[in-house]
């Protein structure tokens, strides 16, 4: 027995010196141990190549000519904190996180916690399976190398697996490094991966500007934040959030008084990013394709399993995007949209149809988009309205007509300043349009004016019959020989940039073919602008995250080809292709501010913008039926557009008397009011002092004012 007790004594201290041996041996050469190259190989382990190399996923950006949010793209929503900006052993919610998951993170060589892991295997011995982990920061942070069926597993394998990677890392990395990329990687629920993009998403601001309360929530829901997520369950999130205030008080972190106010504080969050994300969703999904189309940098995604992941595109790795959008002019545009299209429901009630509208505003010296607006609510309609859709432009196209007809003039020496206060004929007239097979007999068109008492005169001043929008006279001016559109038209309307097919028959002088919003304000800011066409453009500089770039806008030249067209010869009766040049003569330009200024003062905008104070030069247009209610504006600074009708190509009318000042002027007066708010006005280079007179009481066409007396100023004729 003596002998049995003897060898058990043996074994017992062989054990216990073999134990400290070891224990020594991996206190001291722990890093040596776990280093060796067998354990990758045994495991499969992988590299750290993901943090070398450290390229994550990250948030792109859409940004507004200030700097401000537009536009969020990500599936993994991610801002990386850098050295560069953040100090990260001061950082408050770093101190925070270190508090409560592994608060010896830098007194510690080893990339383990002994204490820690003891508690945890007694509580495991206990149960009999994993239920605490003890885990380091380091560990949490090379669990996410691992394969995401084995991350979610709790084994020995997978632990140990960790501490060979944990144990690698502290060999490989300084602790700052590691504790930055634990900082960027961690996930805090709701697809947030970082501090940082939690930050924004929870409390609408930057990791560097949390409050104790704030910094305290982040480490607190680390282990489980679904279950504590402060927006879903701030009850939960309170808890967590006490208890790491509660280490980081005992850590010496926090002062008493510190610690009383922040538990005393109420869980408080804010959707302030997430809203900022979508000031101007049809204006971010046009720069998205711009962006896919232009520079090849586009959201791709692959599935993985059941998974929907971001592709390899660099668009996913921290775009950023600046554009010419003013984020003050959007705001006005969007609020703009949704009071003309409430004020169209409002006055035609149970009656009005499901409209649509879109607001698009240029800068016109540069060309640069301020505003866009697609639609009323994206969430419901994706459809850009404001690039997209091309709908028949009515009255609108008017201008292209007389801007046609003057150039032809002055090119032939008649004086500039005579265009506007010659006659145009307002006598009927009816074109043969299409065979009907029935009656075996040809349908004419006749076009008819709005109010045949009030227009019905045989002549107006070209003047007038602008201002007022009389549909007879700019058909005659945009007819040649019979019944057959003058081709000068087509010519002028791609030489102001309109890209869109425009019907060659007399028809289209009415705005028969359709244009898109954007068109129609881009061809409009050539007047103010000196007869210039100048691109339309809308993405400024493109940037990767840490600030590399992709492209960056350094020049602002003019366009000076417009595409071609072409036309059959009459002598040879072969077809001719000619080049257009862009742009129009500044005389020319000069004429059709003078005239359409008129439209506002005594013209069919004189209601909704006569007392406007700063000098504005606008024209209506409304389609046949009532289907397509336009407004196009410009100020010497800016040219601005409205529109409102059915969505997309619906084409169901507006409602009776649906007219373009009286629908888009609401949106169109809104935006001005607030845009030029606290700005003093600036006239127009072409307004004399003897013009501006005129146009209070123009003395060529005293009669034709009498007419207007007692009548509605917004009302104009529809295309018919």
């Amino acid at each position: 027995m003596k002998i049995f007790w003897r060898w058990i004594k043996r074994l017992f201290f062989v054990f216990s010196g073999v134990g400290i041996v070891c224990g020594v041996s991996l206190y001291f050469f722990w890093m040596q141990i776990f280093g060796l190259g067998i354990w990758t190989k045994m495991f499969n382990l992988p590299d750290f190549s993901t943090f070398s190399e450290y390229r994550p996923y990250q948030t792109a950006y859409i940004l507004s000519r200030e700097g401000d949010i537009l536009g969020c793209v990500a599936e993994e929503w991610r801002d990386v904190i850098s050295p560069k900006n953040v100090d990260v052993r001061n950082l408050k919610v770093a101190r925070f996180i270190i508090a409560v998951e592994d608060k010896r993170f830098y007194e510690r060589d080893l990339a383990i916690d002994v204490r820690a892991i003891a508690r945890a295997i007694v509580e495991d011995v206990k149960e009999g399976k994993i239920v605490e982990g003890g885990s380091t920061i380091p560990q949490q942070l090379v669990k996410q190398l691992l394969p995401s069926e084995e991350q979610a597993k709790k084994s020995f394998l997978r632990k140990f697996k960790e501490l060979i990677l944990a144990s690698r890392l502290v060999g490989t990395f300084s602790k700052d490094t590691i504790l930055l990329l634990y900082l960027n990687e961690i996930y805090l629920g709701h697809k947030r991966y970082g501090v940082e993009a939690a930050s924004r998403f929870y409390f609408g601001k930057t990791a560097q500007e949390l409050s104790d309360s704030e910094a305290a929530i982040l480490a607190g829901i680390i282990k489980s934040p679904a279950p504590n997520s402060p927006k879903l369950h701030p009850e939960t999130a309170k808890v967590k959030r006490d208890d790491a205030l509660a280490k980081a008080y005992q850590e010496g972190l926090i002062l008493e008084v510190e610690y009383q106010k922040a538990v005393r504080e109420s869980v408080a969050v804010t959707d302030s990013f997430v809203k900022s994300c979508k000031q101007a969703e049809h204006a971010v999904d046009y720069v998205r394709e711009i962006l896919k189309k232009e520079y090849g940098l586009f959201f791709d995604t692959v599935s993985v399993g059941q998974e929907i992941r971001p592709g390899n595109n660099d668009a996913w790795f921290g775009l950023r995007v600046e554009t010419t959008i003013d984020a003050g002019f959007q705001r006005y545009g969007k609020e703009g949209v949704g009071l003309a299209l409430k004020t169209y429901k409002d006055k035609y009630g149970t009656n009005a149809i499901d409209a649509e509208g879109a607001f698009l505003a240029v800068e016109n010296g540069s060309g640069a988009t301020l505003a866009m607006v697609g639609g009323n609510d994206f969430q419901r309609r994706q459809f850009n309205h404001a690039v997209k859709a091309k709908r028949q432009t009515g009255s609108s196209f008017k201008p292209f007509v007389y801007a046609a007809k003057f150039e032809q003039e002055i090119s032939e020496g008649i004086l500039y300043n005579t265009l506007l206060d010659r006659n145009v004929s307002n006598a009927h007239l009816s074109c043969r349009n299409q065979w009907d097979p029935n009656t075996k007999s040809w349908t004419y068109w006749s076009p008819r004016n709005f109010d045949e008492k009030k227009f019905g005169g045989a002549s107006y001043t070209r003047r007038f019959a602008i201002a007022q929008s009389i549909n007879r006279p700019a058909v005659w001016t945009a007819q040649i020989g019979n019944c057959v559109l003058d081709p000068r038209v087509l010519v002028m309307v791609k030489k102001l940039g309109i890209e869109s097919a425009i019907d060659p028959h007399l028809p289209s002088a009415l705005g028969a073919s359709g244009i898109s919003l954007l068109e129609m304000v881009r061809a409009y800011s050539v007047f103010p602008n000196k007869g210039v066409l100048r691109p339309v453009y809308i993405i400024s500089k493109i940037t990767d995250s840490a600030g590399v770039k992709y492209f960056e806008k350094t020049e602002w030249n003019t366009q000076k080809e417009c595409g071609s067209l072409t036309f059959k010869n009459r002598q040879t009766k072969k077809d001719e292709t000619i080049t257009i040049p862009c742009g129009i003569n500044e005389v020319t330009a000069g004429v059709m501010v003078e005239a359409l200024r008129g439209v506002v003062k005594f013209g069919t905008t004189r209601g909704t913008l006569a007392d406007f104070v700063q000098p504005t030069a606008c024209k209506t247009g409304t389609t046949e039926r009532y289907i397509d209610a336009w407004l196009i504006c410009f100020t010497p600074h800016i040219t601005l557009g409205g529109w409102i009708g059915g969505p997309e190509d619906y084409s169901q009318p507006l409602g009776d008397r649906a007219t373009g000042a009286g629908t888009v002027g609401p949106m169109v007066r809104y935006a001005l009011d607030n845009w030029y708010m606290n700005s003093e006005p600036v006239p127009f280079l072409e307004e004399t002092e003897e013009y501006m007179k005129s146009l209070v009481s123009p003395p060529n066409f005293g009669k034709e004012m009498e007419s207007l007396e007692n009548t509605d100023p917004d009302v104009e004729a529809p295309q018919e």
